[in-house]
């Protein structure tokens, strides 16, 4: 038989890290494709085994895929070994999805399996035991020498349309764009706030107020003098100006991991009407739109600036003018969720606390695997960047130019400031 692993709460280490990478799903579309249609019933029918093909995913294994009749889509999600073996969690990230989809917030929807609808359709319900309503447990290969199987939790997501925000030739990250993302997260807060789900009640590594636990063995990993000196500085900075604060801000459950591979947007493309009826112009640009918000491994109790912080950390990333990214991001947010004066003041370290985050666990991955660790650092450089940036502007600065951005938006102010206006008129 399978074992599986049960565990009690407890704080997540680099042992959890890097079980959550040895722990991924060792399985093809086609052993997936055919369970999902032995233990769901879904609209539009059996999948399509010829319709399935491989997302991109850190930890776990996403396969998109099409019903036989061509009119459903759905994300078939095998969770990795750590997270199958936490039902609270699955639990929490199930009602966390259908809590924002039931606020008008876009998210994948978990489709409930065959036992779900058997056990909720029977009048003998005394009899029966209940079951997880939107997860199966498919069994397969552990991976070690020992033969040992372990069981992934497996759920059917129903599909999402739209392209992820990263910045593309598509996907421009304009001052305009950067306001609307940050308004869509500020949404999404506001629908947090009446959300609660014992399960997200967790100590968690990538959790923006655990950040001190990466100083050892994470930041230890970090090779480069100035990138360790960087890191350090921004750890002692979280104690200084966050930790003396920690008790004025507010908590509750966030998403926790409102990257550009996490919200979804639209694109539309401008019709040839729009350039003949603008004579001199230069062709309009096609326009992203912000209209969805996918991966919920990062749930957690939290304080609630973190949710910004840790969006604006990856919209800074590859930006020429990083202070300037945040700074957009943030007023969007603001517009559906004001921030207090205390959640402000620490926002910037807030930011640079999730970068150094990312930055010590990429070298301490770099450092278990000497054989890629070139290329592991150097997806790295735009967080070192972004990082030095910051450090650079100095907090204050970086304070004065996220409350200038939010006063100019509050008094009407074009996005792009005073220059544009002129320029315009």
């Amino acid at each position: 038989g399978a074992r599986r692993v049960r565990e009690r709460p407890r704080a997540m280490s680099a042992d959890d890290e890097a079980r959550r990478k040895l722990e991924k799903p060792r399985c093809d579309a086609a052993a997936v494709v055919a369970f999902v249609n032995a233990n769901w019933t879904l609209p539009g029918g059996a999948i399509d085994a010829s319709s399935a093909s491989e997302l991109n995913s850190y930890d776990d294994r996403n396969f998109y895929a099409r019903t036989e009749d061509g009119t459903h889509a759905y994300t078939l999600k095998v969770h990795n070994g750590v997270e199958s073996a936490r039902p609270g969690l699955l639990s929490a990230q199930t009602a966390m999805m259908r809590h924002l989809q039931k606020h008008n917030v876009p998210a994948p929807v978990p489709m409930r399996t065959n036992a779900s609808l058997n056990f909720i359709g029977s009048i003998n319900e005394k009899n029966k035991t209940p079951v997880r309503d939107d997860v199966a447990y498919l069994e397969l290969p552990s991976g070690g020498s020992n033969g040992l199987k372990r069981l992934h939790a497996v759920r059917v997501l129903s599909w999402l349309p739209g392209e992820i925000a990263e910045r593309s030739n598509r996907v421009k990250h304009t001052p305009e764009f950067l306001r609307d993302v940050g308004a869509f997260l500020g949404t999404m807060a506001k629908a947090l706030e009446s959300f609660s789900h014992p399960g997200a009640e967790r100590d968690h590594l990538w959790d923006n107020k655990n950040v001190k636990r990466v100083r050892s063995p994470f930041v230890d990993a970090i090779k480069d003098s100035e990138h360790k000196s960087i890191a350090l500085d921004v750890l002692d900075a979280f104690d200084t100006i966050v930790v003396p604060h920690a008790g004025a801000l507010r908590s509750g459950i966030a998403h926790g991991d409102a990257n550009d591979q996490n919200v979804l947007v639209t694109v539309i493309h401008p019709s040839v009407a729009d350039e003949f009826f603008a004579p001199g112009q230069k062709p309009v640009a096609p326009k992203a739109t912000p209209c969805g918000i996918l991966d919920f491994g990062d749930i957690v109790r939290t304080w609630r600036v973190n949710e910004i912080a840790v969006a604006a950390a990856y919209f800074a990333l590859g930006a020429e003018d990083p202070v300037a990214n945040v700074a957009e991001l943030v007023t969007g947010f603001e517009r559906n969720f004001p921030l207090t004066h205390t959640e402000r003041r620490v926002l910037p370290t807030l930011v640079m606390c999730r970068l150094v985050c990312s930055v010590s666990l990429g070298a301490y991955s770099a450092s278990l695997d000497p054989a890629n660790e070139a290329y592991l650092l150097l997806t790295q450089k735009p967080g070192w960047a972004a990082l030095r940036r910051m450090r650079d502007v100095g907090d204050e600065t970086f304070r004065d130019v996220l409350e200038a951005s939010r006063e100019a938006d509050a008094r009407g102010e074009p996005v792009g400031g005073t220059t544009r206006w002129i320029e315009t008129r």
